[in-house]
């Protein structure tokens, strides 16, 4: 698994408090899947989601979320790890803000810091509200409490740890559903923003080139992703979780691999899914 050195990245605004930044980022070497982290605001304290690894361009995201490019110092005070695959980069967070407070699934673990926070299979399969995340994972502070909701899916391969902004209805995860193609379409052509100009790559360029043409079957309306998806997420263990799920009201996905689905996201979501559901 490999982030390019230095880190290339794009930085936008998706609302007033919430920044994504897209990367390049290749599995295996060969495979481009391309890489996104979040930064929520909120009460004055940032929640990094997905992690990308510290440095200029998280630096430059950081700026933008709080509209200042002269700004260095930032009140990051939580990380949320979004599955057991997407650990690389928390490391240089926590280096570089010691306090903030790690919340992941409980077969995460590192080597020179504890996790704060565990969700384990106990809590798998249902909507984690306030109370559940106060009473049973113990989180007490209310930037979390009051503006995030999760759904664990233990049985998921990589252990997926959903994450749902109720203010704005938008629905985070990792591994769940790629998106390296265009929704609604068979079709893997399409203009990644990982992989894009913004990123340092020539206009036109197919990242499904080479080893890396398999990727072009990793979006919902392929007949290999759909079932890619479910085969990851087990669905006979998993169904209550992807029901839960999508009962949400969300609206749109943001999603590590590939573009976001900022349209018809329910949809999308239960044509995947809907042997589950």
């Amino acid at each position: 698994m490999v982030y390019p050195t230095p880190l290339t990245a794009v930085s936008r605004k998706l609302t007033d408090n919430i920044v994504i930044t897209s990367s390049p980022f290749t599995r295996a070497n060969h495979f481009n899947f391309g890489g996104r982290m979040a930064l929520i605001k909120y009460d004055d304290s940032i929640i990094v989601w997905s992690a990308l690894p510290y440095g200029p361009e998280v630096l430059k995201a950081l700026q933008l979320l709080e509209s200042n490019d002269k700004q260095e110092t930032f009140n990051v005070t939580h990380l949320i790890v979004p599955d057991r695959e997407h650990t690389l980069a928390a490391v240089s967070f926590k280096e570089k803000f010691p306090a903030l407070k790690i919340i992941a699934m409980d077969t995460v673990k590192f080597d020179k810091f504890k996790v704060d926070y565990e969700v384990g299979e106990s809590l798998g399969n249902q909507l984690l509200t306030k109370e559940v995340l106060a009473d049973k994972v113990g989180i007490k502070e209310s930037v979390i409490l009051n503006n995030l909701q999760f759904v664990y899916l233990p049985f998921h391969a990589n252990q997926e740890l959903i994450v749902y902004d109720i203010n704005h209805k938008i629905l985070f995860e990792a591994d769940l559903i790629f998106n390296l193609g265009i929704p609604g379409t068979t079709s893997g052509k399409v203009t990644l923003e990982q992989y894009s100009p913004a990123t340092g790559y020539i206009k036109g360029f197919n990242p499904h080139g080479g080893w890396s043409f398999l990727t072009r079957y990793m979006q919902p309306y392929s007949k290999v992703g759909k079932f890619l998806f479910n085969k990851f997420v087990n669905p006979a263990k998993s169904a209550a979780g992807l029901k839960a799920i999508y009962g949400l009201d969300f609206q749109s996905i943001v999603l590590c691999h590939g573009n976001i689905i900022d349209k018809n996201a329910k949809e999308v979501f239960k044509h995947v899914f809907e042997s589950s559901l």
